[in-house]
């Protein structure tokens, strides 16, 4: 009775810990990931959509790496933003803190491009 009873706490613990390690990795939601995935397929209609689902998952992979769900948000918003005119993309494009993120997100996506194999 002990015995079983220490097997299921121990792979109990075993999994809670897989489970935190694994949310300390990736931090995306599955949301945030389909969406930048077709987004990404959308960009790239060269592909077919059999490699464009697994070199956009890829690339995604990459930035889910780099960043956390929260910055990723707000970076990848200014980045498409800041070329609005005027007052509506200076928000976005005289943010000191964003600025550094825009140059972070262009050095990653472009590094993931690459090693996922996207032209």
């Amino acid at each position: 009775m002990k015995k079983s009873s220490l097997t299921v706490l121990f792979a109990s613990i075993t999994m809670l810990s897989a489970t935190a390690m694994a949310d300390d990795k990736m931090d995306f939601s599955t949301v945030t990931k389909v969406q930048y995935v077709n987004d990404c397929m959308q960009a790239n209609t060269k592909l077919n959509i059999y490699e464009g689902v697994h070199k956009c998952s890829c690339v995604v992979d990459k930035l889910d790496e780099a960043f956390t769900q929260t910055d990723f948000e707000d970076i990848s918003t200014a980045y498409m933003y800041r070329n609005m005119p005027a007052d509506k993309g200076a928000q976005f494009r005289d943010h000191k803190e964003l600025k550094g993120g825009i140059k972070q997100y262009e050095e990653v996506s472009s590094s993931a491009y690459k090693e996922c194999r996207i032209q």
